[in-house]
């Protein structure tokens, strides 16, 4: 996870369950989660069906170029 937080990579999470995905930025993640772990190890949970099982597919965020998807920002509450 480190090195594709260090490269400005965009993780796109899909469900398997329900298909729901969302994408966030690799160094967000490893923010949250061990960056020395493969983020395929990041446990994550469906907020559409409660499901833990995904895909998880990685791609270079070109910053020259407007991108067509939303990015979410994870936050931790207490």
């Amino acid at each position: 996870m480190r090195q594709a937080a260090q490269e400005g990579r965009i993780v796109t999470i899909t469900c398997r369950g329900c298909g729901h995905g969302a994408s966030f930025l690799a160094s967000d993640i490893a923010a949250f989660a061990d960056p020395d772990r493969p983020i395929e190890a990041v446990r994550f949970r469906c907020r559409e069906c409660e499901g833990q099982a995904f895909d998880v597919a990685t791609a270079v965020f070109d910053r020259d170029r407007k991108p067509d998807i939303i990015v979410w920002r994870p936050t931790r509450l207490r």
